[in-house]
């Protein structure tokens, strides 16, 4: 008997991994539910998610995964962002923002109780990053960095480090997406020194590749500091991602170099990659303005494809290159894209403020209001109060004067009746 229990002491460990085969490191019937409510997030005509969903919870909480409960809530915080993207990009006129963003923060708010108490935190912060990807996505940037504001606060009050680290880094992302260099530059730095300086080592394990890489961006064209970012993103690339990311710039500063052959190795590598242009937005096109600009290419024989670039570190690069190639109409038509875009980028940001400021006035304006009313209707309360109470006093008058008045004539009466029953008795005498 003690020989087998021994025998199970050591298979114990192995047999609790067997059944932990997979990325996540949760119950692998557990992941075999949520792989499918992750693939079935988009699925909106067919009941699948709900059904994964099910699954995943009564499994997880049956099995005491803690791990693949928090999953759970992610993926219904997934579902409800989906949905609502969906939803606007049918029919923007109808699409109430108000309404979604109360569903959105409700989700994000239990992931993020979840998470804390469950003591995965990646999730807690994984929540906001899920949020303001919502928040870019239906052109409510100011919202997203309300937001994530609020969380920088909580965590440097709170002295969280990896909240920190964390939070930094989707201000970051938020900044670059709208094209503000130097709010990139100031929270990527502060991102970096953390991650350069710490001890913590959730933070140590992550890849910083994208945010050196972001970070090299916001510096000029081909300057030391861009090359020294550029290179330390290389090699602290961890995934697949990071080194397409690693071979796209490498390509442009090859093509800034005048290295033909180096920059024909990596855009090649990227454009070999299937999901290069979801990674690398209009990456293609991008390719293509650089391949016309190196052959000294007039602007009209590639102008679709200036037309069709869309980040604003592609528009940055190209007009530079072709300004430092000396291609003069190039790098003008590319930097007349590029304050359209910043144009248009400002105006819709302007345009957020002002929703969001009508909003807000509306919202004080109602709660004025309901405050008059309640003001209105506390004096109403206490004039009615003070009116029965003066009811109450005149009726109690009357009632003690009338029953001083019955007082009166009872003791009226009773002496009248012992008056004549005097007289009776000396009648009778």
């Amino acid at each position: 008997m003690k020989r087998l229990a021994l025998i199970l002491t050591f298979l114990a460990p192995a047999l609790f991994a067997a059944g932990q085969n997979n990325p996540y490191s949760i119950d692998d019937e557990c992941y075999h539910w949520f792989t499918i409510a992750e693939n079935s997030a988009d699925d909106f005509t067919t009941g699948t998610f709900e059904e994964a969903q099910q699954k995943l919870l009564e499994l997880s909480l049956r099995k005491k995964d803690t791990k693949a409960q928090t999953l759970y809530y992610v993926e219904q915080l997934r579902r409800t962002s989906r949905q609502a993207q969906t939803i606007r990009n049918r029919n923007l006129a109808e699409w109430d923002a108000q309404e979604w963003n109360a569903r959105i923060d409700e989700d994000r708010e239990t992931l993020q109780r979840i998470a804390k108490t469950t003591g995965y935190l990646q999730y807690y912060y994984y929540a906001a990053d899920l949020c303001q990807t919502y928040y870019f996505n239906t052109g409510q940037d100011v919202i997203a960095g309300e937001m994530l504001m609020a969380m920088t606060k909580e965590a440097r009050e709170t002295n969280d480090e990896y909240g920190m680290w964390k939070s930094l880094t989707y201000l970051a992302l938020l900044y670059k997406r709208i094209g503000d260099l130097y709010n990139t530059r100031v929270y990527l730095r502060e991102a970096v020194r953390i991650y350069e300086r710490t001890d913590n080592e959730t933070i140590t394990r992550q890849s910083m590749a994208t945010q050196y890489n972001d970070l090299a961006c916001t510096y000029p064209v081909g300057s030391d500091s861009a090359r020294l970012f550029y290179n330390k993103a290389e090699h602290s690339s961890l995934t697949k991602q990071d080194t397409m990311k690693v071979a796209y710039y490498k390509a442009q500063l090859a093509a800034w170099d005048g290295d033909r052959a180096e920059y024909r190795r990596n855009r090649d590598y990227c454009l070999s990659q299937s999901n290069f242009t979801n990674v690398i937005i209009r990456g293609d096109y991008f390719f293509d303005c650089v391949d016309n600009m190196l052959d000294g290419r007039r602007t009209e024989a590639f102008r679709s494809s200036i037309d069709s670039i869309y980040g604003h570190q592609q528009y940055i690069f190209a007009s530079n290159l072709a300004y430092h190639l000396g291609q003069w109409e190039t790098a003008s038509t590319v930097m007349s894209r590029y304050i359209f875009r910043l144009e248009n980028d400002i105006s819709i940001l302007n345009q957020q403020r002002l929703s969001q400021m009508s909003a807000e006035y509306e919202n004080n304006r109602l709660l004025a209001d309901l405050a008059d009313a309640s003001q209105r209707q506390t004096r109403t309360t206490v004039w009615i109060a003070v009116l029965i109470t003066l009811l109450l006093l005149v009726i109690l008058l009357i009632a003690r004067k009338h029953l001083k008045e019955l007082r009166k004539a009872y003791a009226t009466d009773e002496a009248r009746l012992a008056e004549l029953q005097n007289e009776k008795e000396k009648l009778k005498e």
